[in-house]
């Protein structure tokens, strides 16, 4: 039975290799990119309560809250360099340092008491890896794999504090919240179409990362807790347009696109932490 299920799927790969042709067509040369973000990170109730009241003492009897889920700006800056037969290699640094307001209704026995405050929400991935670039039928795909550094940090902005204090249960005189610090193998895919005219296309990008490291909650009710073995999981995708411009010197590529990211954590620290909104792209290519 074993060999049967091993034979098919050689068979399978055999007749997909025969099916996909893939050319590479690139142009030899240094590319630069920026993508300006306009990203909504959002975290749900249950999410702010893995956060903030992570088993919380008994004392807590309810305990409900949200942080701020407006749009706000972030970047991230693109450099590599792709040779004649489309491979390649570049580095990726995602930028994201705001600031969230929270908001929460707490019942600790003596009545629901109102609380609020404000977190700095900030998140660095920097990825580099090696790509290749290809053709099949009117696709342009292109596949990248390397590895990622990570840092993510959520804790209570001492400048304007949550007010923790009001409680008899508060032991933690810190900035309360999370942070996890990791890296890991990732990988992507990208698909671009031409069409309407050209120089026109659109795309569509799907990355996963794969996040090994340390991640530290600071508890306000009991203080700092470390887990030295936490697995993060990324999933980001990109869709939207571009258009590509010939100069004499170099090409512009500019174009706009819708963005989501979902960082996903074992030990749920992080909450349910996500990323969505759109972004505009600048780039050129030598």
């Amino acid at each position: 039975m074993k060999k049967l299920a091993i034979s098919g799927i050689a068979s399978a790969v055999l007749l997909g290799s025969s099916l996909l042709t893939v050319v590479a067509q690139a142009e030899e040369g240094w590319h630069a990119g920026v993508d300006l973000l306009f990203l909504t990170p959002t975290i749900s109730d249950v999410g702010a309560q893995k956060i903030f009241n992570y088993h919380a003492p008994a004392t807590v009897l309810s305990a409900e809250g949200n942080f701020s889920n407006e749009l706000d700006f972030a970047t991230r800056m693109i450099v590599g360099y792709e040779g004649e037969q489309g491979g390649g290699m570049q580095v990726r640094w995602f930028s994201f340092d705001n600031t969230l307001n929270y908001t929460a209704i707490e019942d600790h026995g003596s009545g629901a008491v109102a609380i609020s405050g404000g977190t700095n929400l900030d998140v660095d991935a920097i990825d580099g890896e090696l790509t290749q670039r290809g053709l099949f039928r009117t696709w342009e795909w292109l596949a990248t794999a390397g590895a990622r550094y990570a840092r993510v940090s959520l804790r209570e902005d001492l400048q304007n504090d949550i007010d923790w204090e009001q409680f008899a249960d508060s032991v933690w005189s810190g900035s309360a919240g999370t942070q996890f610090e990791g890296a890991g193998p990732t990988v992507s895919v990208e698909g671009t179409r031409p069409i309407i005219w050209e120089g026109f296309s659109i795309f569509g990008r799907a990355r996963t990362a794969l996040l090994y490291g340390t991640s530290e909650q600071f508890r306000w009710y009991e203080g700092r807790f470390k887990n030295h073995d936490e697995f993060v999981q990324v999933w980001e995708i990109q869709m939207g347009f571009e258009h590509e411009h010939e100069f004499e010197a170099f090409d512009l590529v500019t174009g706009f696109f819708w963005e989501a990211q979902r960082w996903e954590s074992d030990s749920q620290f992080l909450g349910d932490l996500a990323f969505h909104g759109f972004g505009a792209h600048v780039g050129i290519e030598y």
